[in-house]
């Protein structure tokens, strides 16, 4: 699929390299691969660069998920291509896995960049939101409603695409290959 729309808002969920833990005693028939593919950071910049980014406006805003193990490879990928990191969220997912049994990682980041200028955000959700989005996680990988609402009354007449989707949302282009996976 070739996205061929002048966008003002992406989101993007990278299908980032990692694999889950350790096999568990309570799930022994689990693999440790999750039921999508997974690319390498410069395998999914490279798709964004062909596909994806052509597609943009002259000033957009890109809304980019990762984990901890990706934070800095977001900045430093997004900085080449000439953005401006505005801000992190990070959305408590209020559990989490606890790998190696320490510590319970129950957050993800969603960094907000944009290129040129920032697209004007509506009036009148100026200062509405803060940079935690507090919601429940439901299946792996699913990302919080809470999330798209927010980015929707940000910007609310914006051409918008959800990239590397997995769920149909009303008013957003999608691109991906699990559309309507949940």
């Amino acid at each position: 699929m070739i996205v061929r729309k002048e966008y003002e808002v992406f989101v993007i969920d990278p299908p980032w390299k990692q694999t889950k833990g350790g096999i568990r005693r309570v799930r022994p028939a689990q693999g440790r691969l999750f039921n999508y593919s997974t690319m390498e950071v410069s395998e999914i910049f490279e798709l964004l660069d062909r596909l994806i980014f052509p597609s943009a406006a002259i000033n957009h805003s890109v809304f980019l998920w990762t984990i901890d193990a990706y934070l800095t490879d977001c900045d430093v990928w997004m900085k080449e291509r000439g953005y401006k990191r505005h801000c992190r969220f990070i959305w408590s997912k209020q559990n989490g896995i606890a790998p190696a049994f320490t510590v319970r990682f129950a957050h993800e980041y969603l960094i907000w960049y944009y290129k040129n200028r920032m697209p004007k955000i509506a009036k009148e959700w100026r200062g509405k939101f803060t940079t935690v989005l507090s919601e429940q996680s439901r299946q792996h990988s699913r990302k919080p409603d809470i999330a798209y609402r927010m980015i929707e009354q940000l910007y609310p007449s914006s051409a918008k695409i959800d990239v590397f989707s997995r769920e149909k949302r009303t008013n957003w282009d999608q691109y991906g290959d699990q559309l309507n996976f949940y």
